[in-house]
């Protein structure tokens, strides 16, 4: 990347991120569905755009850095954002068709590829601004505590889905 263009990209991937760190709080906690779901469905497709945005831009960045898990992260970032879009077409179109336990694994994965990619987007965070520093102990930690945390807010989300659904989503039933 040239070095006029660097500060541009790196100033573009910073204001993506922060609308992806924002815009995915709200998503987290809005209602999916309802009469209020059309605030997370306006706020879903920011958040899907700024991270779209945020992880494409992190690939040359973390190139020209030299930093390959960054890119790591980048790389699986983009792919759990176009997965997590796939799979809500996905799961509105088996809706749509009335096909509802293939509707209900496709809420599933939806939840699980975006929420991942809010995981990952938040330890590149960590893991490239260091924070409280930069020792081993803390390095473990900026990669363990998003993990954590965000695996327990998705387990949580799909609970609380099956709960609307009407189907747990503890094991998938024969035929589905």
């Amino acid at each position: 990347m040239p070095e006029l263009l660097h500060p541009l990209v790196r100033t573009a991937h910073i204001l993506f991120g922060m609308g992806g760190f924002l815009l995915g709080a709200f998503a987290l906690f809005l209602p999916k569905f309802g009469p209020h779901s059309r605030w997370h469905r306006w706020i879903g497709r920011g958040y899907g755009l700024s991270m779209l945005g945020m992880s494409v831009l992190s690939i040359p960045l973390s190139i020209r850095q030299g930093d390959w898990l960054l890119l790591v992260i980048g790389v699986l970032t983009l792919f759990w954002v176009v997965g997590g879009w796939w799979a809500l077409r996905r799961w509105l179109q088996a809706r749509a068709t009335g096909q509802l336990e293939v509707a209900r694994l496709w809420l599933g994965r939806h939840i699980t590829l975006m929420g991942s990619s809010y995981i990952a987007a938040w330890t590149a965070f960590l893991v490239n601004v260091q924070p409280l520093g930069g020792s081993a102990l803390l390095f473990t930690l900026y990669i363990a505590v998003p993990s954590i945390v965000g695996s327990v807010a998705i387990a949580r989300a799909m609970i609380r889905q099956g709960r609307v659904s009407g189907q747990p989503f503890t094991r998938l039933q024969k035929g589905g």
